[in-house]
């Protein structure tokens, strides 16, 4: 090969490389919209399914943030609570996911899994766990699998 030919190669390389870092950089900072995903209107109350039990309210305990796994109590006063899971996914190219597990006693009372695929677009998802199980303590358990961030808030019903 000629000595222009290897160069105009290398220069080529670099160009395509600098091209693929500059779009990395503005597609974290500018995602597309998920054209397949339909907008969902928020209720008022937190996305939380009303109930008909006359003078009952929500009442948030608290909310838990983190990035790897995660185990906390609460104590519970109502006849039902419960838990509002959403977590974004890191872009590694492999199987992303968050459970959350709701334990009582010892015993997994409820159960959740959000999952991402290897070449799924990176939105935040999110998911609602309803246990009816009576006032008392419990704990969540949250398991993720390379996750940027995740979030667990805790709703009381009494």
């Amino acid at each position: 090969m000629e000595q222009a030919t290897k160069i105009l190669l290398v220069v080529c390389f670099i160009l395509v490389a600098i091209l693929g870092f500059i779009s990395g950089i503005i597609y974290t900072e500018f995602p597309l919209k998920n054209p397949i995903s339909p907008k969902i209107e928020k209720p008022s109350n937190g996305g939380l399914i009303p109930s008909t039990d006359e003078g009952a309210e929500w009442h948030e305990l608290g909310t838990f943030k983190g990035s790897d796994d995660d185990y906390r109590c609460f104590n519970i006063q109502g006849d039902k609570f419960k838990v509002v899971m959403s977590a974004v996914p890191m872009i590694t190219y492999q199987p992303n996911s968050m459970q959350v597990d709701v334990i009582k006693d010892n015993s997994i009372v409820a159960t959740k899994t959000i999952e991402w695929g290897a070449t799924e677009y990176p939105n935040k998802k999110r998911e609602i766990i309803e246990v009816t199980s009576g006032p008392g303590k419990y704990c969540i358990m949250v398991y993720s699998v390379d996750l940027e961030n995740w979030q667990v808030t805790i709703w009381d019903y009494y």
